[in-house]
């Protein structure tokens, strides 16, 4: 707010700048007679001139300042930001944070700026890696989460890092999802996510942030700080008190999700066995494993205790890329979600005439990926890995086979394999080399 003060209202107007460019008050009252003009400076707006009659009472400016300031006020609490400077644990939590497998570090090379979170290492099963903000209060039905974030070192081929961002209401309920996925892509650089919720409920929530990821070093960790949280403020009731995520709450069991390359589109199916106030699927397509977008959404059947069908083809999927991923995300009628299990095709053209397979990536150290003939695709078919002395190393069987499958063989010893694969009495094999 500007300020000028003048005996004679007809004089032209001085203006003096206060110190900030945020609105203060400033009261200047040498007698009732003094003529005063206030400009309110509101940010992005034009400089509003008030005029006061030269005898209206001072009181009356200080009215319209305490008016202005608790307009400020207000606006400016309807964010929520944590920079967790000078943050400890034992602060955090007292301020209702909660914090699992997760610590404050402001030590170089776990440190973004100042003082920051540090997660324990995400593909370590018997730790629990996630947090909560305190509980806050969202007015409105969209609400904008930001945050930095950082790996502690580039992660390798096969490792996987997912940072779960959701909203969590009293009753454990997780009522929405989004998520980050980091591969070998990822720089270990800070990067930031910005990501806004729309279509809630206002209400109270906690912002909850779980850490996932396989494979890789298990070392690498994940690096938080400059949580902000807009058009939400701090809900302050004495208390902590507030359910974590009630797990295993989805609404539908997935029995089953194959894709098959079929000429120049691909073919989806999935299953269910169970579904209660299921509301639809989306499916989910990315071309480097990392991004996924939205492709299509197909309407759930709500409730059901029997087997249910479902199917779609992908009749946009670019050939100008060597492989495509799919996933499902599961909705119910309250908006929680869940992911499935991500499917890959190799989208170039393959020799109908061969019984080949493909094994990639060769060498390998974690995750191989096997891709059978079309004509196997939906079979059922076996998938041997043989040592050089011929025993079976690792085997799995399934009864409606994706174009590529996914065999773990990080616990196998390094040397060279075979891979076999049978289906409707032929063989086709390759030889693998494990790191």
């Amino acid at each position: 707010m500007f300020v000028s003060e003048s005996n004679n209202p007809l004089e032209n107007d001085e203006i003096r700048p206060l110190k900030h460019t945020s609105l203060k008050r400033e009261y200047t009252s040498r007698s009732v007679s003094t003529h005063i003009t206030a400009f309110i400076a509101i940010e992005g707006q034009v400089p509003q001139k008030i005029t006061r009659n030269p005898k209206t009472k001072v009181m009356k400016t200080f009215v319209l300042s305490a008016a202005v300031l608790f307009v400020v006020l207000t606006s400016k609490a309807q964010s929520f930001s944590e920079n967790f400077n000078s943050s400890t644990v034992s602060s955090l939590t007292s301020s209702c944070w909660v914090l699992n497998g997760t610590t404050t570090s402001n030590q170089n090379g776990e440190v973004i700026e100042g003082t920051s979170l540090y997660t324990a290492p995400a593909p370590n099963n018997n730790v629990k890696v996630d947090l909560y903000t305190p509980i806050l209060n969202v007015a409105s039905t969209n609400t904008t989460v930001s945050f930095d974030y950082q790996l502690t070192q580039a992660l390798g081929a096969n490792a996987l890092r997912m940072i779960q961002v959701g909203l969590v209401n009293p009753a454990g309920n997780l009522v929405i999802l989004n998520s980050i996925t980091m591969d070998a892509n990822t720089p270990a650089s800070v990067l930031q996510y910005v990501h806004t919720f729309s279509a809630i409920a206002p209400g109270y929530y906690r912002v909850v942030l779980r850490i996932s990821g396989s494979n890789g070093n298990g070392n690498i960790r994940i690096i938080l700080d400059n949580v902000v949280v807009n058009g939400a403020s701090l809900y302050s009731t004495g208390s902590c008190d507030f359910n974590p995520i009630v797990e295993g709450t989805l609404p539908v069991k997935l029995t089953s999700f194959t894709a098959q390359l079929n000429n120049s589109k691909v073919d989806l199916k999935w299953v269910t066995s169970t579904e209660i106030n299921a509301s639809h699927f989306v499916i989910e397509r990315s071309y480097n494993g990392t991004d996924f977008t939205d492709i299509a959404t197909v309407m759930a059947a709500g409730n059901s205790t029997t087997e249910k069908i479902y199917s779609y083809s992908d009749n946009t999927v670019s050939s100008l890329y060597q492989v495509a991923y799919y996933r499902l995300r599961q909705v119910d009628i309250d908006s929680k979600a869940d992911y499935s299990s991500t499917r890959i095709i190799r989208t170039g053209k393959q020799d109908q005439t061969a019984i080949s397979i493909l094994s990639f990536p060769n060498p390998v150290s974690n995750e191989l990926r096997v891709t059978i003939p079309n004509n196997w695709q939906g079979k059922k078919a076996t998938y041997e890995v043989v040592n050089v002395s011929g025993q079976v190393a690792k085997k799995i069987e399934t009864g409606n086979s994706s174009q590529t499958e996914t065999i773990n063989v990080s616990n196998m010893a390094p040397g060279f394999y075979i891979v076999r694969v049978t289906c409707d009495g032929q063989t086709a094999q390759q030889k693998i080399v494990k790191q």
